[in-house]
């Protein structure tokens, strides 16, 4: 059991910040436990023993994952199987050459499928044109999420404090998240045709005196109750902004939308890898580099560059 000190008994804020981080962690712990009972099981049912733990063994797991997961999934699996191999049977099989190489020729032949992104045109589109009564809180979600490259599990967490109103503009903290980088941003009143940061301030004014300390409540014919939302509604954001837009295939339209979206308008108001680095919190320099390599500053460019490249 947790115990905590007299000074952080003191600050909700901080119990807030800490039961955050923990839960993550938490979550963490019970995916890396769970990728090693998946092989513990494997293994057993044929008839393999502690000692079989080998590279031809890890081949043969691999191979048999491949045929229902991505090439990105086996890596995740490979880097947790890697570490809880490491931790409770001394096994490094980071020095198994064939077992890694077989995993690169897989991620050559596997072509990423992106999230769909809202071009800023749409999203303006939505938040002019979308009645309020009923979309509101899709609309706040929408501008913290693209403001603040915000991921669903972090606009669930966002608490009430964590958004402060400065007058002209909103300043909103992320907490320490699962990539161990806690980020802020800001929400200023020109970022879109509409005042954003009022339409925020609306949103806020309608909470309940009894509201708990999450930021996103249960909007409901224009009031908000005092239910928090869950990841799961919050994952269905860009599905709905796409819906009442007509455009094909709204449920193609995924939480992890926002985050690219917010990255890619980035990329095409012309911000270099750091700016989009520090923006999303990413600390893979290839993320951000795959931003501006797909972003329309960056083709157009090249385009006066070279008058035939497209």
């Amino acid at each position: 059991m947790l115990k905590f000190s007299p000074f952080l008994l003191k600050s909700s804020k901080k119990l807030k910040k800490l039961h955050y981080v923990c839960y993550w962690r938490k979550a963490n712990v019970c995916r890396y436990e769970k990728k090693m009972v998946e092989f513990d099981n494997w293994r057993k049912k044929r008839g393999l023993g502690e000692g079989a733990i080998t590279e031809e063994v890890l081949l043969a797991y691999f191979f048999n994952v491949e045929k229902h997961f991505a090439a990105s999934s086996m890596w995740t699996k490979y880097s947790m199987l890697k570490s809880m191999l490491k931790v409770h049977k001394g096994i490094d099989i980071s020095k198994y050459g064939k077992l890694t190489s077989y995993l690169k020729v897989g991620s050559r032949k596997y072509k990423t499928k992106k999230a769909k992104i809202l071009e800023r045109n749409q999203i303006e589109e939505f938040l002019k044109k979308a009645p309020n009564v009923e979309y509101l809180q899709v609309k706040v979600e929408l501008i913290l999420g693209v403001a603040g490259a915000s991921g669903c599990n972090e606009l669930t967490f966002l608490d009430i404090s964590d958004v402060q109103d400065k007058g002209s503009y909103l300043y909103a903290l992320i907490p320490n998240t699962k990539t161990n980088i806690s980020r802020s941003f800001t929400v200023m009143e020109e970022a879109f045709s509409v005042n954003a940061v009022e339409m925020c301030r609306k949103y806020i004014s309608l909470r309940p005196k009894a509201a708990g300390r999450g930021f996103f409540l249960r909007y409901v014919d224009g009031k908000c109750t005092t239910q928090h939302v869950g990841i799961n509604t919050i994952s269905k954001t860009f599905s709905k902004v796409a819906s009442f837009l007509g455009l094909p295939d709204p449920e193609s339209f995924t939480g992890h939308g926002m985050r690219r979206s917010s990255a890619t308008l980035l990329a095409n108001a012309g911000g270099d890898i750091t700016t989009v680095k520090r923006h999303g919190g990413w600390k893979s320099t290839t993320v951000a580099e795959n931003y501006i390599e797909e972003s329309l500053s960056s083709k157009m460019a090249i385009a006066e560059k070279n008058p035939g490249a497209t």
